[in-house]
């Protein structure tokens, strides 16, 4: 059956907290971790196998280290205040998240996701089977003020928070870590200094991936590129629609500039701006996401569904779908397939 919880930070975030507390409470038991500040939680063999560590580190923020994998689907509905700031990076594995007003995507591998400086409400979707190993770090947003020492917090909301919003939202719905900040992440889970000194050490690989990510908005030095006209904008913002519409055209980069009447590098220059990603990287996920919902949502043949997904030849299309899913397609409907029956005789 699937598993449905709720996390609201309506009543105070110190509430919020217990009901975290409550939600692993109800999948796994709790054996402590050795020293004061952390609890690990292992999984019940008929919930799942693997841990969630949690650590409490300085002002209240909460670093939570995910190695699990469910047996049935789980479902975490989440209505968070403006207040709430959490990171939640992926190392392996994947998880579906769907926000109200962002949207809804698949939360994959060496992605990070930023929460947003407003309320937000959606859900988590964990799937059957799928193991997810990941980093959280959470907060009141007022408290991670502490971990930006003497740059100071402006530094954040200039950078991130500065945003144009299709940007932002990017940022939410999770994009590919760059190697330095993968590399801070998967520091976290090979801490061998002793116990006592952990948090320390904990707390400076924070400091570390926040000034990364800071640094990562940066715009590079060197000439400084001139600012997109709102006709390029609006030109650039038809790509997407185009691709989708004419999948099986052989589109280049040129071809579409000319269609545009823009130059090559003015399109890519102003597309990677306007949504963080390559024309084709951009369009690629647009069209595997496009596929799991036909998988799961009509009957249509593997074969069909590549078809109208813009793949010519299955084989591509099933390489391309396991690499950004991790199954397979037949896998990835078969697992949606047992989890909404499981859900409706729930």
């Amino acid at each position: 059956m699937t598993r449905r919880f709720s996390l609201t930070s309506a009543h105070g975030y110190a509430d919020l907290g217990r009901q975290y507390r409550d939600f692993y409470a109800a999948i796994a038991t709790c054996r402590g971790g050795g020293v004061e500040g952390v609890r690990v939680y292992d999984l019940r063999p008929g919930t799942g196998v693997g841990s969630i560590t949690v650590h409490e580190l300085l002002h209240g923020v909460t670093l939570t280290l995910y190695d699990l994998t469910f047996h049935d689907e789980l479902i975490l509905d989440f209505d968070l205040a403006g207040d709430y700031f959490e990171l939640e990076y992926c190392v392996d594995g994947l998880m579906h998240l769907e926000e109200r007003a962002t949207g809804a995507t698949v939360f994959g591998a060496n992605e990070l996701s930023i929460s947003h400086s407003r309320a937000s409400a959606g859900r988590l979707v964990r799937p059957a089977g799928q193991r997810y190993r990941g980093v959280s770090i959470a907060a009141r947003r007022e408290a991670v003020t502490v971990f930006f020492g003497s740059l100071g917090a402006a530094a954040w909301e200039e950078s991130v928070e500065g945003m144009p919003a299709e940007l932002r939202d990017a940022h939410y719905l999770g994009r590919q870590a760059p190697p330095e900040l993968a590399a801070a992440f998967a520091d976290l889970f090979t801490c061998a200094l002793p116990a006592r000194f952990r948090a320390l050490y904990l707390e400076s690989k924070v400091m570390e991936i926040l000034a990364r990510i800071v640094a990562g908005t940066e715009p590079p030095r060197g000439p400084v590129r001139p600012p997109m006209a709102e006709y390029e904008i609006e030109r650039i913002r038809r790509v997407p629609e185009l691709l989708m519409e004419n999948l099986h055209e052989q589109h280049t980069g040129e071809s579409l500039a000319r269609a545009l009447g823009m130059t090559p590098k003015r399109l890519n220059e102003g597309f990677k701006q306007l949504y963080g990603d390559t024309v084709f990287n951009h369009h690629r996920n647009a069209c595997l996401r496009r596929a799991s919902l036909l998988l799961v949502e009509t009957d249509l043949s593997v074969a069909a569904v590549a078809l109208r997904c813009g793949y010519s030849s299955p084989s591509n299309f099933c390489h391309a779908f396991k690499k950004h899913y991790g199954r397979t397609p037949r896998q990835y409907r078969a697992g949606r397939a047992v989890a909404g029956v499981r859900e409706a005789v729930s």
